[in-house]
């Protein structure tokens, strides 16, 4: 039996593990695969301490860390289930099961889908949900960004360096992001936005993507944009369908926790952008881990 098992393979997963390393507990990281929506965020220019740095290169430099602390990785697996035992919790994986004393539960979010007719067949028939992964693919196109809010304006700016044209198209009447991100966007002539816009279909040539349908929603006219690429950025949705009835959710779906990242089980704690934390940054996910790691830490020497 482990000291602890972490479920992810994001910034609070490991920044969890790097802290359980060196408080040498026995900690077995699963996760499916690593990186979460850190390792798909481009040039990261908030994090303290570090001017720029690659999304992808910064976990890389975490899973050095927590590998070098002699914490137990294993990728390509996910959790399923959670179940309380006598001295302990069982994790199943659709690959094995492991006992542990504690559980800390970091899965992260995925990207939300619009929803609409057409969407599912244009997955990598010029429609894409990560900026950041497919952007060069992008190279002299014009370009549609849906959504409105901080995935969609950061996406913006990445696209920048590769389509000749973007427009942004926000079902809502002003865009919400960091003052300097939406400075940029106001100031890059590649960029135009189209406010209170519902974006309602697709159109299609060759069974490509050419074109985006949407609804005027001031004066509810019908209108469409020509477009060789769609990016598709309105959120994301918590990782949590295997912890339904197990674990304490919101609404929306995010782990309730305490001030201690405690969950509604006792012993299974949570961290990062999965839980009902207000802010999901990758540094508050880091912080998060790290504040998970020392509670349990804390638990395990008074238990």
């Amino acid at each position: 039996m482990k000291d602890v098992i972490i479920i992810g393979g994001g910034p609070a997963a490991l920044s969890a593990a790097i802290y359980l390393g060196r408080y040498k507990r026995d900690c077995l990281l699963i996760t499916d695969s690593f990186g979460g929506q850190a390792a798909t965020a481009g040039v990261i220019e908030n994090y303290p301490g570090i001017t720029a740095v690659d999304g992808a290169a910064l976990i890389a430099k975490m899973m050095e860390q927590a590998k070098a602390t002699g914490v137990e990785m294993k990728e390509g697996e996910s959790a399923q289930k959670i179940e309380k035992g006598e001295s302990g919790f069982l994790i199943s994986t659709q690959n094995s099961s492991y006992e542990a004393r504690t559980v800390i539960v970091a899965t992260g979010k995925n990207p939300r889908r619009l929803g609409i007719e057409g969407e599912t067949e244009l997955i990598g028939k010029g429609l894409s949900y990560c900026a950041t992964c497919d952007g060069p693919l992008s190279k002299d196109k014009k370009v549609v960004i849906i959504g409105g809010g901080y995935a969609a304006t950061k996406s913006a700016l990445i696209l920048t360096k590769y389509a000749s044209q973007i427009t942004i198209v926000n079902i809502n009447d002003t865009l919400n992001s960091e003052t300097v991100t939406l400075d940029k966007i106001k100031n890059d002539p590649k960029i135009e936005v189209i406010n209170s816009a519902e974006t309602n279909g697709f159109e299609k040539n060759g069974g490509l993507i050419s074109g985006v349908k949407y609804e005027d929603k001031v004066n509810k006219e019908q209108k469409s944009i020509p477009a060789q690429m769609v990016f598709v950025e309105i959120g994301q949705i918590p990782n949590t369908e295997n912890f339904k009835g197990e674990l304490e959710l919101t609404e929306k779906g995010d782990i309730k926790i305490n001030r201690d990242n405690q969950t509604s089980l006792k012993g299974v704690f949570a961290a990062g952008d999965v839980t009902d934390i207000s802010s999901k940054q990758v540094v508050v996910a880091a912080g998060e881990g790290a504040k998970a790691a020392i509670v349990v830490n804390l638990y395990l020497e008074n238990n």
